[in-house]
């Protein structure tokens, strides 16, 4: 008779799980010179094209000051620039620099090679079954 897996044992595996991913990723964000609120931060700007620090401090569910200085930092850094919005000078507007794009495609290469690694030994059918059973895992734990 097949044993059964405890209710527990399943959420202890995939909190390890989700560790590990962090950590592996943490430590991805930190070799580029990145705390993981500008990666985040970063990824957002390449992907919204035209954003202002307020759609950042809604994005990331921060203050508009935590926002502000997370865009002061990246620009330091010379990730972003920013510059006056044309249409509403209280706006400023942040442009992604050559350097942001570049390291962006590394946080993207990061991700995959991690998604790889994840993923490695599974047929295309059981990732499949595994993208389906996470989502739905996720979907009942999600505060309705």
């Amino acid at each position: 008779m097949e044993k059964r897996i405890k209710e527990y044992e399943f959420a202890r595996l995939i909190l390890r799980l989700s560790n590990q991913i962090v950590k592996n990723r943490d430590q991805h964000v930190r070799d580029l010179g990145l705390t993981t609120e500008q990666a985040d931060s970063l990824q957002f700007f390449l992907s919204h094209k035209n954003a202002v620090i307020m759609d950042l401090k809604e994005h990331l569910g921060v203050t508009h000051q935590t926002a502000r200085g997370i865009v002061q930092r990246m620009e330091i850094k010379g990730l972003i620039e920013t510059k006056k919005s044309e249409t509403d000078a209280r706006y400023q507007c942040i442009m992604i620099t050559e350097k942001g794009k570049e390291v962006g495609q590394k946080l993207v290469k990061n991700g995959v090679q991690t998604g790889n690694r994840l993923l490695h030994g599974m047929t295309p059918e059981q990732q499949q079954d595994f993208y389906a059973l996470l989502t739905a895992a996720l979907k009942n734990v999600l505060p309705e």
